[in-house]
């Protein structure tokens, strides 16, 4: 019996497969171009700040004849706002003179030409100021054609000042309302006169360009 046992038939391939080296893992496979990843999106908001347009600084002539124009509006204004005041005083002397120029007037012809006198002087400064005012605010967006037309504008001044002073100026506060209009109106020339500088004519000339800088 032992011979049988030793005549057994052993297993070749259980042997040879416990005897077998190991086996090496596989290589990964190559990465074509259509296998990578997608690139990372771009940003949807752009942080770099754009530039911008900063105006070039007003010179000091005009900036001082901008003071001038105005501190005459002022005075102006102030010389109609005490006439307004003073109306019956005004309207009586005004009746009293037209009286004795114009004696074969009735009474309430010479009420209406007081009317028309006095209403007309007010509202011939109040015009003036309106439109130096509109003309101040072109002059200072760099229109230097709007200084000619300033020019005239200064003649028509000059008229409604003298009138005002001859219809306006009665009464008590009749060299105050004087003095407001005659300084107001010295103010506009002077005024007119600095923006004719060469600083001021540079600078109406430089309308288009600009300083380009970065925004802080």
């Amino acid at each position: 019996m032992g011979e049988r046992e030793s005549d057994r038939p052993v297993d070749d391939a259980g042997e040879q497969g416990s005897q077998a080296e190991p086996r090496m893992p596989l290589r990964p496979p190559s990465l074509d171009e259509d296998d990578l990843p997608p690139p990372p999106r771009p940003p949807l908001t752009d942080e770099t700040k754009p530039p911008v347009v900063r105006p070039i600084p007003t010179p000091g002539v005009v900036r001082i004849a901008r003071t001038f124009w105005i501190l005459s509006f002022v005075l102006g204004g102030a010389a109609v706002f005490i006439a307004f005041l003073g109306r019956d005083g005004i309207v009586d002397e005004l009746t009293e003179r037209l009286g004795r120029l114009a004696p074969g007037y009735d009474a309430d012809e010479i009420a209406s030409l007081v009317d028309v006198v006095y209403w007309s002087s007010i509202a011939g400064v109040g015009l003036i100021i309106t439109i130096e005012a509109v003309l101040l605010g072109s002059l200072m967006n760099r229109r230097g054609g709007a200084r000619w037309l300033q020019l005239i504008v200064l003649f028509l001044h000059a008229g409604a000042a003298l009138v005002g002073s001859a219809f306006l100026a009665i009464g008590d506060r009749a060299l105050l309302v004087a003095a407001l209009l005659m300084a107001g109106f010295a103010l506009c020339v002077v005024a007119w006169g600095l923006c004719l500088a060469p600083a001021a004519s540079r600078w109406f000339r430089m309308r288009d360009e600009a300083q380009r800088a970065a925004l802080d």
